[in-house]
Order: C-alpha cells, then structure tokens, then sequence
C-alpha cells in the first residue's frame, strides 16, 4: 500500500490516541504541512466522508464512527481524488464478546493488533471471558475509545441483538451460518449489535480466520447491508482481505452447493483430520461425497487468494490442512478397498502413499504451529501438539501393521476387520451432521 501524508483537522482529544495508534495500520504519516487534508466534524446524522481533490471532511455522530470514517476515507483515497460515501445507521454500540481463557488466551502483539482491528471497523465495545488477570493489551482498549469488560463466563445475549461468529465449531468458522447472522441483523439494524467468538477446547480455529465476521457485523450495524457483494468490497477497502479466500474457509465443513449455508454445524474436516487410519468409525458419513476431490479443489482456492501479512500463515495452513485431508480421503478409501479384497499387492502402494503423507501431516503441524504461536502464548499450544503426534504416531503404526498385512507377516488385521458403518447422525446428507452418535445408520 501506498502510505500517505494526511493533516487531519477538527481532531479531538479523546480520538487522539486513537489516531496515532491506527495510523501505521491506516498507512498514513500525520504531518501538518501535507497537501492532503481530511477535517473531523461531529454530526447527529449517520457517518458521512467525502473528498474533492485535495480537501477532504468527515461528518461523524460517534468517536467510533470517526475511525471507522477515517479508516475508509484513507483507503478510498488510496485510489479515489472524488467521492462522497455515507453510512445508513448510528449504532449505539457494536460489541464483540471474545473467549480468552485457557488455550484461547491471546498474545499481548495478538491483543493489540485485534483491538485495532475493531476499533477501525467502528466497533465501541469489548468483552474478554476468562478466568485469568486482566491481560496488558487491556490497556489499549481505553486508548481506542473500546468499553472493555472481563468476565469469567460468557454473558446472556438472549435479550439482545447478537451473532456468532461460529469459531467453536471445529477447525475453520462456519461462515455461512455467520453470514446468515449478519443479513438477518442487517436487515432490521438494532441500536446495539454484539457478536460472540467462542473457541473449542483446543482453539483449534484461529482467531485470524474470523475477520470476516468482525467486518460484516460493522456493515450490518453502520451500513444495514450485508451482501456478500458490499462485503467483499469493503472487506478488501478497510481490511485488505480477500472475501474469496476467506469464504473460502466454510468449505472445510460445507459440502453443499449453490451457496447453501451449513445449518447443521456439520464438522466433517475434524472428523477427517482426527479419524483412525485403521478404526476410521465414522468414515460411512462421507459415502456419497468425494472428500478427495472437495478438498483438493478448496486447497487450490485458498492458494489463489490474495494474501497480506496478517493472514499469510493462516493461509499456508489452511492450504497445507486441506491439501492433507484430500490426501487422507483416497488412503483412507484405498486401505479398506485393498483389505476387504484381499489385494495384497495393491496394499504394497497404499502403503507407499501412507509413508509419504507423514512429511505431509508434518507440514499441518509446522504451518499451525507458526499460527499459532503469533495468535496465542506457547504453553497453550501442548494440547494440538498432542493431537498431531498422536496423528503422526497412528499413522506410523498403521504402517507397520498394513505392511506385516500385504507381506503375510499377519494373516488377519482385526481392527480392519471391525464393521466399518459407523457414522454420525445424518441430518440432511452423509457429511452434514452435528453430533456424533457411535449408531450405524438405519
């Protein structure tokens, strides 16, 4: 991005600090000599920017509407000497609720650069749920201008206009469902809006992957339009991020088409990632699906999008994960289809691909890893670690038994001889379930 020489006029002392904590991420250089000038001005109307040339002014009803009007007067001024552009609504507050405890506790870099993010988007407020000290990022909630709460349990919303985020599902958010939240809030926009990001026991989705959501709650309280059009456009204007990559994200748990949402909360890539090489219980659930091919085509999607610093390693994981479980898919297949027809020799190259996935599963492991170590404290990351090398000790192990198997070492594998139908509640397809039942199907 180019960065700009901007005088600000009509600056308040309250958005003060805000400003010159924003302005690296604005890529703008405050200077009282630049050429280019933007002049704040409080308004009872919804927010309003506007550029002729060299001169600019923002009509702005809340201190957090203004940065969210200076965060998209600098990116339209980015490529724009004319414009005139004006919100819908004056939300009296846009609040995110955020899971910070145990695992899901944030780096003090990580705080801060959310903190910003929301506070550029227009959001007022900030609920942190944990049981631990208030952590040091804390201390720039008040700098933003951000109301900053910490609670030990997630506070009751049913009262209140409010989405999720769909960050607990399993290993992406499930942003359907999050976008079917933002049109439905959009669509009568409340005086106070929140959104809710809760985490698994493992946070095994990351906090990066939900930028998305964060801006389509600011479009649905400022703007009362969440389309994936206006999204996409102002996800890249104020965020630099690209909708395509991040939508992309859904189809980790999403085998529909035609843009169908998944309801059901299905979780399908968790259940890829984590399932047995040799017990896979609820590999019957992707009967009827080419898992192999979804996720070949999804893993060649996100390497397509468009990336910036902030998400490049969410990216390379994503890319890495879905590469890994397209691959698992056909060993997965070929295993059982080798055993159950006795084709020893078939098995000798199933085993083969078996051996070369583990470099694979390392990569997984490495490309998480490096997220998470930016998004959450060390110690917290012992829970996946244990998970990747229970996945890369079962994958060894089941080499070892499927090659005494195709050499005649073993007559008979008894876990492969286990009924292989076990699979979760269907609710409306083989992949789109919520809760795991250990039944066959009827």
């Amino acid at each position: 991005m180019i960065v700009v020489e901007l005088k600000i006029m009509g600056l308040t002392a309250d958005l003060q600090p805000a400003v010159d904590l924003l302005a690296e991420r604005w890529d703008i250089v405050l200077t009282k000599t630049a050429g280019l000038s933007v002049t704040l001005a409080p308004s009872t109307a919804p927010l309003m920017i506007r550029r002729a040339d060299m001169t600019g002014d923002i009509a702005y009803p809340t201190p957090a509407a203004a940065l969210r009007g200076i965060t998209a007067w600098v990116a339209h001024a980015q490529n724009e000497r004319h414009f005139t552009y004006t919100d819908a609504n004056i939300p009296t507050t846009l609040g995110l609720v955020l899971d910070a405890d145990g695992p899901a506790a944030l780096t003090t870099a990580e705080g801060r650069r959310l903190l910003q993010r929301v506070a550029a988007l227009g959001f007022t407020a900030v609920t942190v749920v944990t049981h631990a000290p208030q952590p040091a990022w804390a201390d720039d909630a008040p700098l933003l201008g951000l109301t900053w709460q910490t609670v030990p349990t997630a506070p009751e919303l049913t009262a209140q206009a409010h989405f999720s985020l769909y960050a607990e599902q399993g290993l992406a958010p499930n942003q359907g469902l999050m976008l079917m939240g933002a049109k439905a809030a959009a669509d009568k926009p409340p005086a106070a809006l929140w959104v809710t990001a809760a985490f698994a026991d493992g946070a095994e989705t990351p906090l990066r992957a939900l930028g998305l959501g964060l801006q389509a709650a600011a479009e649905a309280a400022y703007s009362g339009d969440a389309s994936p059009a206006w999204l996409a456009d102002q996800f890249w204007l104020m965020q630099h991020e690209d909708w395509d990559g991040f939508f992309a994200l859904d189809q980790f748990d999403n085998f529909k088409r035609r843009g169908k949402a998944n309801r059901h909360e299905a979780n399908p890539s968790k259940q890829l990632l984590y399932m047995d090489w040799l017990v896979p219980r609820f590999w019957a659930s992707f009967k009827g699906v080419d898992a192999e091919k979804h996720y070949r085509v999804l893993a060649d999607k996100l390497a397509s999008a468009v990336t910036t610093p902030l998400t490049r390693p969410l990216y390379a994981y994503a890319v890495a994960l879905a590469r890994f479980l397209s691959a698992k898919a056909h060993v997965l297949a070929a295993i059982q289809d080798a055993y159950r027809n006795e084709d020893r020799s078939e098995m000798a190259g199933v085993v083969t691909e078996l051996t070369a996935l583990a470099p694979e599963l390392d990569k997984v492991h490495a490309t998480r890893q490096t997220l998470w170590l930016a998004e959450h404290p060390a110690a917290g990351w012992a829970l996946l670690d244990s998970r990747f090398g229970g996945l890369k000790q079962r994958l060894l192990t089941a080499v070892d038994r499927l090659t005494a198997w195709q050499s005649g070492t073993l007559s008979v594998l008894p876990e492969l001889a286990e009924a292989m139908n076990m699979t979760a509640a269907a609710a409306d397809g083989p992949v789109d379930y919520a809760v795991i039942t250990g039944q066959s199907p009827a």
